[in-house]
């Protein structure tokens, strides 16, 4: 086999280019066919992480881990700056010697509080370029921490802390049955832990479990929008899931604006009822987007289809709309709704793309023409003429995007038979 030889670039990102390249046109273009199947299934399994909290009973020796953890960080954070240093490696080999002097811990402490410290310069800087820091230097305030994987022993219902050699923390773990869940499939040696977290109130366990995200033959869209979210499939099938998401924002607002008006003569009621308020809203829209994703990602798992999900990165930024549509459009939790999707259909082995969402609701599924208002949510191509629901065209479209597919995975007389739609109501 003839050696190919390549001169290093000064770059990293040059190196590895080339070597990657090297790799593939020497040994993976000249494998077997059976062994390049065998590397595409390897290839194909990720590691899905889910952080589950726990709650637990803080007491004084607790809180204290936390105080000085925090003034680890502090610590890290001030010698960084100090002598200009950003890797972790050279952060911790800074302050090594002198973390042992001021602190009795075990030294994995040390490297949790530079791994820290180094994420919040990263931030830090990141911020200070776009002219958005607040302050000249970062500050760790609130009390947590984070434990290295060989700290801290997973034990079903506790955990136990290495704080020293040969002493260790016990922290009674409180849990109702969505934790018991994730213990029990731990427990079957499904799931792994991974590194811990730990504040005043909480404790966040990460799971990890493996999942097989294959190529799927068929796919579901789903599209999300104010008063309903609509899913459509390749195969094909339509589930429209109608929310109160819409009378939910508008009822807490108009509660909002009546406690404002109350600050001025009773700020300190105000602030309380508006803490309140605010919470209850929270709750319900998150509990309504769980049952919602809970019902497509369902609807996905028996049909065995990937999911594809519309890239809204950057749309708040381009809201140009009158005060009131604003306010609507911004208090739409598109994102968390998508991340429960995402998370759940992993967590089922079904894979899930993101597609832009660029003229979706504007141009034809079937011909590409421009389409015009024909009704009260109904879309018609002034070419070809065909008609259909706003929300199920924007689901087609999505499905030609997708990069998974190949070729189109609609041809053009299949879109006729996305007229029946399986309606479902889901209220919070």
């Amino acid at each position: 086999m003839p050696i190919q030889r390549f001169k290093i670039s000064l770059t990293c990102r040059g190196a590895i280019f080339k070597a990657k390249r090297w790799f593939y046109a020497t040994f993976y273009s000249r494998m077997p066919e059976e062994v390049r199947e065998g590397n595409k299934r390897v290839w194909v399994k990720q590691q899905l992480t889910l952080s589950v909290p726990f709650g637990y009973e803080p007491n004084d020796e607790v809180r204290g881990l936390l105080v000085d953890f925090r003034d680890m960080v502090n610590f890290c954070i001030r010698k960084a700056l100090e002598y200009n240093v950003t890797g972790f490696a050279s952060l911790r080999k800074l302050v090594y010697e002198e973390w042992k002097e001021r602190w009795d811990y075990s030294t994995h402490y040390c490297h949790s509080a530079c791994r820290v410290a180094t994420s919040m310069l990263k931030s830090f800087r990141r911020l200070k370029r776009k002219g958005l820091a607040k302050s000249d230097r970062p500050e760790a305030k609130k009390l947590f921490i984070q434990l290295d994987p060989v700290l801290v022993r997973f034990e079903g219902d506790r955990l136990r802390i290495s704080v020293k050699p040969r002493k260790f923390l016990y922290i009674q773990l409180k849990f109702g049955d969505y934790q018991r869940k994730f213990i029990e499939e731990w427990r079957s040696g499904k799931l792994r832990v991974g590194e811990v977290s730990m504040n005043e109130s909480k404790i966040l366990i990460p799971f990890r479990k493996d999942v097989d995200l294959s190529n799927p033959d068929e796919w579901i869209a789903v599209d999300i929008n104010e008063s309903n979210v609509t899913a459509a499939s390749t195969n094909p099938h339509v589930i429209q899931v109608k929310t109160n998401l819409r009378e939910i924002r508008s009822a807490y607002f108009e509660k909002r604006q009546r406690i404002q008006r109350l600050s001025k003569y009773k700020p300190i009621t105000s602030k309380r009822l508006m803490a309140k308020y605010s919470k209850r809203e929270k709750n319900r829209v998150k509990d309504l987007c769980h049952k919602v994703s809970r019902k497509i990602v369902e609807f996905a798992r028996e049909g065995g289809f990937g999911v594809i999900v519309e890239d809204l990165k950057f749309m708040r930024r381009r809201i140009r709309c009158t005060k009131e549509m604003n306010r609507r459009i911004h208090s739409l939790p598109f994102r968390r709704l998508q991340f429960y999707i995402e998370y759940k259909a992993k967590l089922n082995g079904l894979p899930v793309e993101y597609v832009g969402a660029k003229f979706s609701s504007s141009l034809c599924p079937r011909c590409g023409g421009k389409l015009a208002s024909n009704g009260y949510r109904l879309l018609k191509c002034n070419s070809c003429g065909y008609e259909n629901d706003r929300d199920i065209i924007a689901c087609l479209n999505l499905l030609k995007r997708n990069p998974r597919c190949g070729e189109s995975p609609l041809p053009p007389k299949a879109t006729d038979e996305f007229k029946e739609v399986e309606r479902i109501v889901i209220k919070s």
